[in-house]
């Protein structure tokens, strides 16, 4: 008995220690299947029309500087993209598009700012770069998970030119007037940055340097008259800066400074420089305010002087500008389909009940089990372009299945199309003669196990509903093959009826109407369910995975249990 009782033991552990390890190998794949999905979750996105050479860069002009190959470090540019998402590609919340930039520019500032749909206002992605750097990235939110056609957008924003040019100042000139905004120093902490910066990236600080006498004449009673444009106010924080000195070779040296009088009123300043010979350099820093932003990219400021023996016939007046451009935009159509079921001899009774498979051109199934509502549609939302057919699996009780394949095209023309099916009743067996005998035939009572019908006398299509229920996971005869890989697809056969019982369908392009259709349910039967289907059109097996996990974890438990038990 107890060597029975040990056996009986040991064949008890080696069962639970087999359990045990069975579970944790279930817990293992779940985990393994998680991660994998969760790591693969966000991508890159090939987006058209954000790399280097498609950039079109203008000066503080206005100028388009695009091809020059060298662009001066003291100047400030704007860089427009007109970007493209690819027609057939899903982009969901969280996947990114690298933005590059030309050679002669690098990015002068760390930059963020929301890329939003300018009708709506909805944002669709966020861009960021770092200072210094000749890339961006441009991070999306789930716009494009129901905008799925034509999506387009723009990307402005301003970069600093790369070459150490000291050349830009040019000796015909009495005076000059430029300016830029003031970046944060390198490797500046978070709380210096906020000083220049504000938290999106935009310039707190605006530099202006006024440069008069270059050819170091002797002017007397030397006064200056500077007026700020609008959207900025002189920062009262900064005294202005005089330097003097000499110019040459493009550049101002200098050798010493002065403390003029200088007095402001509103957006003028007054600076009164008496008897000169020597260049003068000034500098003086406004504040543009944070409203500005979204009403102008340019600030100015000008400068007029006023001496006697001045200029030597030159310009006595100067004016300078700053561009600074950060903003993003874009938008999309939202993609969708709808068809609509009637009856063919009476147009306006819809038929309810009705299921099809949708799929691409290419043959891959989209969806399947779609099914008419009670006005006889359905609705599908968030289709990408491209080219797609319905085939009808199940036709409405009572009617024939329309063994067709139904195409029609999502672009950017049409993006919301309309399909309207019309179904003929099912064709009525004629009364069956019963047999001599005093009980009728099961042959003569019924139709054959097929479910083929006796012909009618109408040239009705003799396809039964048996018929379509049971291959309502097949493709068409019409299409070789399919990705689903429905094996017994080749046995089914289309009808050929003649012209007069032929099922009619038309397609209309319902683009005009995406108010009406996308103000219905996603929860009918055969829409979409967007917060089901947002992150991409086939499904990932995300509930598998949690199941595998659930399921594993409690084996592990149970294992433990019975193990320590047995143990004992």
């Amino acid at each position: 008995m107890q060597s029975q009782s040990r056996e009986g033991n040991r064949v008890s552990r080696r069962f639970f220690v087999i359990l045990f390890v069975f579970s944790l190998l279930v817990s293992a794949l779940a985990f393994t299947s998680s991660k994998a999905a969760t790591t693969s979750a966000d991508k890159s996105i090939p987006m058209i029309g954000l790399k280097g050479n498609d950039a079109t860069i203008t000066d503080m002009n206005g100028h388009d500087v695009t091809n020059e190959p060298k662009l001066s470090k003291d100047f400030i540019y704007t860089l427009n993209y007109h970007w493209r998402v690819p027609d057939q590609t899903v982009v969901a919340a969280g996947d990114t598009a690298k933005v590059s930039l030309p050679a002669t520019v690098v990015i002068q500032t760390d930059l963020s700012f929301p890329v939003k749909d300018p009708k709506t206002g909805a944002v669709i992605g966020k861009f960021s770069a770092k200072a210094g750097s000749q890339t961006a990235l441009l991070t999306f939110t789930d716009f494009f998970s129901h905008s799925t056609v034509e999506r387009t957008g723009t990307l402005t924003f301003t970069a600093q030119g790369t070459y150490d040019d000291h050349e830009h100042h040019q000796v015909g000139w009495y005076i000059a007037k430029s300016g830029w905004a003031v970046l944060p120093p390198a490797n500046a902490s978070a709380a210096e940055k906020a000083q220049y910066v504000d938290s999106l990236g935009r310039p707190k600080i605006l530099q202006w340097e006024i440069t008069v006498n270059p050819q170091m004449v002797q002017v007397n009673h030397l006064v200056l008259n500077d007026t700020l444009g609008s959207g900025q106010t002189f920062d009262a924080t900064r005294k202005i800066q005089v330097q003097t000195g000499s110019y040459s070779q493009g550049a101002f040296h200098q050798n010493g400074t002065m403390n003029p009088d200088y007095q402001i009123k509103g957006n003028q300043i007054k600076i009164e420089l008496g008897n000169i010979d020597r260049t003068i350099k000034i500098d003086l820093w406004t504040n543009p305010s944070p409203a500005s932003f979204a009403q102008t990219t340019t600030w100015t400021n000008q400068v007029s002087a006023e001496a006697q023996n001045q200029g030597s016939g030159l310009p006595t007046d100067a004016k300078g500008k700053i561009v600074w451009t950060d903003n993003g935009s874009g938008n999309g159509k939202v993609g969708q389909v709808t068809l609509i079921k009637r009856d063919q001899d009476h147009p306006k009774k819809v038929l309810t009940g009705a299921v099809f498979a949708l799929y691409r051109a290419n043959h891959t199934l989209v969806r399947a089990n779609l099914t008419t509502d009670a006005q006889g549609q359905l609705t599908i939302r968030q289709l990408l372009a491209g080219s797609y057919y319905f085939v009808e699996t199940k036709a409405p009780n009572g009617y024939e299945r329309n063994q067709t394949p139904l195409p029609f095209t999502i672009n950017t023309q049409h993006p919301q199309v309309t399909i309207q099916v019309n179904d003929r009743a099912s064709a009525t067996p004629p009364p069956v003669k019963p047999s001599t005998s005093s009980m009728p035939s099961a042959s003569a009572s019924k139709p054959s196990e097929s479910g083929s019908r006796l012909p009618s006398t109408s040239s009705k299509p003799s396809t039964s509903v048996s018929d379509s229920s049971n291959s309502s996971s097949k493709l068409p005869a019409t299409s070789s093959e399919s990705s689903t890989s429905v094996s017994s697809s080749s046995t089914l056969r289309p009808k050929h009826p003649s012209t007069s019982s032929q099922p009619t369908t038309s397609i209309s392009d319902s683009s005009n109407s995406s108010a009406e259709l996308l103000s219905k349910s996603n929860n009918q039967p055969g829409g979409m369910n967007h917060s089901q289907n947002q992150r991409h059109l086939p499904d990932t097996g995300e509930r598998l995975e949690i199941a595998a996990a659930m399921l594993g974890s409690f084996l592990t438990l149970i294992g433990v249990v019975l193990f320590v038990k047995v143990r004992k």
